[in-house]
């Protein structure tokens, strides 16, 4: 599988975990992870792959020329390497036909197969929402986006490099953070949302993007009955997005158990 990954040095702690994580629950598996990054150098990659030690684990370190993205709306929250992965298709190599993308604050619990392997459909990316309706038509509001636009959150995406590198119209890009900069709230959410709204297929995010806040929603706000059991049988990935993280201090939710087993069984495996 390839897996695409953006990120700084604040996460690579978070890149280990997710990475151990991916290996636990997916016996047998060869992973090509390829990272952007503006921070890291060949010699963090080589630091992490040793680390790692496991011939199942490829790195391909990748660069990204950052004068591409100046005038770009960034935050401390949202630094430049959450554009990067929009244009993927411009750096992978010829090769990559599809890939999946993953935020570095995430824990993979089950096989990805059924993800990695599903069909586009001739959409760019297959994702999904965090937004019921009422958000969504404000957000359409703001960006101008396509009627039926679906607005997925980003931090785990199927991306169709195929497609994208033959239609992708890197101008138009620019173009949208130019008109749109003083509004963009999730940057490169808002661009995907806005630009590619009717290339998006959606996935169950209760599968393929949990997060603390949205298992909390679905069982208060609509009385469902999601446990701990219940994930662990069916969840395949967990995304500790926004600011509650389950390695800082003020972290509030249950998901974190996942993130701290795979974090221990991966000190385990460092010591040996």
């Amino acid at each position: 599988m390839d897996i695409l990954i953006t990120l700084n040095k604040a996460y690579m702690r978070q890149l280990e975990v997710l990475i151990h994580s991916l290996l636990l629950s997916n016996e047998h598996t060869h992973f090509v992870l390829y990272i952007i990054s503006k921070e890291l150098t060949q010699e963090d990659i080589d630091k992490l792959e040793k680390r790692i030690n496991n011939k199942l684990v490829t790195f391909k370190l990748l660069f990204f020329d950052d004068s591409l993205l100046i005038g770009a709306p960034t935050s401390s929250r949202y630094p430049l390497e959450i554009y990067y992965r929009l244009f993927a298709a411009k750096v992978l190599p010829e090769e990559i036909k599809r890939i999946l993308y993953l935020d570095p604050d995430i824990v993979v619990i089950n096989r990805l197969d059924e993800l990695y392997n599903t069909n586009f459909e001739n959409a760019y990316f297959i994702g999904a929402t965090h937004v019921r309706n009422f958000l969504r038509r404000i957000n359409k509001l703001r960006v101008k986006a396509k009627k039926n636009s679906p607005y997925i959150n980003t931090g785990v995406m199927m991306m169709n490099i195929e497609l994208l590198r033959k239609e992708q119209n890197v101008q138009e890009v620019y173009d949208f953070i130019n008109k749109f900069k003083l509004v963009l709230s999730l940057p490169d959410q808002d661009i995907i949302f806005g630009l590619y709204g009717e290339k998006i297929k959606l996935v169950d995010f209760m599968i393929y993007n949990l997060s603390d806040r949205m298992l909390t929603r679905e069982n208060l706000i609509f009385k469902k009955k999601y446990d701990l059991d219940w994930v662990k049988e069916n969840t395949v990935i967990i995304h500790y997005c926004g600011r509650n993280k389950p390695w800082r201090s003020k972290y509030r939710g249950i998901l974190n158990i996942f993130y701290n087993k795979i974090e221990e069984r991966m000190e385990l495996m460092i010591r040996k």
